[in-house]
């Protein structure tokens, strides 16, 4: 009996054509990404961005995810390029790298000459399309401010300013990026831009002072005493009766935010006088924290990658019956314990692997979870 053994020719050619279903693959996924990227999937399932569903989802690396979601975006701006994808006739990774090139506002000329040479080439295209002189950028360099002006009250904080062109796009890009990530959570559909770019730039000032208080790893934020007017909590004007020390008044909703990140002393007034004070502590032992951050070795949510402000979680609420033991607990970033779970009220999955967390919709009927 005779075995045929292909040539190597024959194999690169069959090699050719695997590629070639490949791509039509990956059209097909982008197609359906697309899709679910228009369901807010990845908000629904406690994810901060469709990269990040997408990894988790797929088991695949948070580079190939960013491209096949850029790819499922703008596949639409290019008939021509989705055919010739879909056939197979270009491949997955030059079909994203011409859409990056017209993306950054290259002309058809030089999207013709990106088709000729190889990849790396085409990202210089792309890194190479704008032009600003030294004049130019020094000047609005030296124009640069921001300036935050409070209202009288102290309630609201104005913001304005002006960056030079690069360090001005960098920041509108992060914002929108982070935007976007806040957009794709469940309702998150029903803010503006403006509110959902406010929301950001908080959210990266958060992750500022977190970095220079060397605090990303450290069990919660901090301590914090906060004044309650008796009469005010207990009678008519409970929304108005507390307030942070050294800082502005607030409402529940920041009280709540409040006694969930950190040590916190309640102090209670009558008239300005002291008359009652609790002790500060935290729920969670400070041990049992530590223990649980290093099992853990960072945040537990499937395709979660962030070590910002890491935190336990009760799986089962305490106000379920749940106990402060290990088992209990899952370590959590400042995202997905305040964003995902504290405010938009979805709940860890019990049944979903230890260091890759499920979150889950709460019954119906169920109130939102608050914070131990």
């Amino acid at each position: 009996m005779f075995f045929y053994s292909p040539t190597a020719d024959e194999l690169a050619c069959r090699l050719r054509e695997v590629e070639a279903e490949i791509s039509d693959l990956r059209c097909e996924q982008a197609t359906l990404v697309n899709e679910l990227d228009k369901k807010h999937v990845a908000g629904r399932t406690g994810h901060r961005s469709m990269n990040e569903w997408l990894s988790a989802e797929l088991d695949v690396s948070r580079s190939f995810a960013s491209d096949l979601v850029f790819c499922a975006r703008h596949l639409g701006n290019d008939r021509s390029l989705n055919a010739r994808l879909g056939d197979g006739d270009v491949t997955f990774d030059r079909a994203v790298a011409l859409m990056r090139l017209a993306d950054a506002g290259a002309d058809q000329t030089t999207l013709t000459h990106s088709e000729t040479v190889d990849l790396p080439t085409v990202k210089r295209l792309i890194a190479n399309q704008r032009r600003v002189t030294r004049r130019t950028a020094h000047e609005a360099f030296m124009e640069r401010f921001v300036a935050v002006q409070a209202t009288l009250d102290e309630s609201s904080r104005r913001i304005t300013g002006q960056l030079a062109g690069v360090d001005g796009d960098v920041l509108e890009r992060a914002l929108y990026a982070r935007a976007d990530e806040l957009r794709l959570l469940a309702g998150g559909d029903g803010y503006t831009r403006g509110q959902l770019q406010a929301d950001a730039l908080v959210a990266m000032a958060h992750d500022s002072l977190n970095r220079t208080t060397n605090s990303e790893t450290a069990p919660g934020g901090g301590s914090v005493s906060i004044l309650v007017d008796l009469g005010e909590a207990n009678g008519t004007g409970g929304e108005n009766g507390c307030e942070v020390e050294y800082g502005p008044r607030a409402g529940p909703a920041v009280l709540e935010e409040l006694l969930c990140t950190g040590t916190v002393q309640i102090i209670g007034l009558d008239n300005g006088t002291p008359v009652v004070t609790s002790k500060a502590s935290r729920a969670i032992p400070p041990a049992v924290r530590r223990l649980v951050a290093h099992r853990d070795g960072g945040c537990t949510i499937a395709g979660c990658t962030s070590r910002y402000r890491l935190e336990p979680h009760h799986i089962q609420l305490r106000a379920d019956g749940g106990s402060h033991d290990p088992e209990n607990l899952t370590t959590l970033c400042w995202f997905h314990h305040h964003v995902a779970i504290h405010q938009q009220g979805l709940r860890i999955d019990p049944d979903s692997p230890p260091l890759k967390r499920r979150l889950i919709r709460p019954q119906p009927g169920h109130d939102p979870p608050g914070c131990e």
